[in-house]
């Protein structure tokens, strides 16, 4: 009886590199950017997000939209693509970044990459984050590895009023 093994494509991942002159070019122009960040858990609380945001009026604001912890195997990533499709759609004058939350399930990951979902955040073992990030450069995708600490709008009866002091 033979028993057929499974291939599997080793991915070389060149290190990366910057000269001080990039280095200080990306500083400059992150630290212009405003960044707010806050986990929803459905199309009310993005769109709650978006309202804030708007009221802010700061043009350089980006606002991240992140997923609840391991979203992408509980509600998966179509629900989440579908929420960001639709704030980006109602929103245009924003800048809005979807990142959807894997876990530590590279499957989870690489379904979401496969769905167009273009920012995913992954806990899994380097040797396989280093290999999802090398699909993920093939459809632009970024690939986040730590989950920054935020407000979480299920936490507050009111993400609208919440997000207006937050954000001012």
């Amino acid at each position: 009886m033979r028993v057929a093994q499974a291939s599997t494509t080793l991915v070389f991942v060149p290190q990366s590199w910057h000269t001080r002159a990039m280095a200080t070019k990306t500083k400059t122009t992150r630290s212009r950017l405003k960044i707010q960040r806050v986990v929803i858990h459905g199309i009310d609380h993005a769109r709650a997000a978006c309202r804030a945001a708007m009221e802010v009026k700061r043009p350089s604001i980006t606002l991240e939209l992140w997923s609840a912890k391991a979203a992408a195997g509980s509600l998966g990533p179509a629900w989440f693509g579908n929420i960001i499709e639709i704030v980006h759609g109602e929103f245009p004058e924003l800048t809005i970044t979807g990142v959807l939350d894997c876990s530590d399930a590279p499957g989870n990951a690489l379904a979401a990459l496969r769905h167009g979902i273009p920012c995913i955040q992954i806990t899994a073992r380097p040797n396989v984050v280093q290999k999802i990030k090398a699909i993920a450069r093939q459809s632009k995708a970024d690939v986040r590895t730590r989950r920054p600490t935020m407000p979480d709008l299920m936490d507050h009866p009111d993400p609208l009023e919440f997000l207006r002091n937050q954000f001012s």
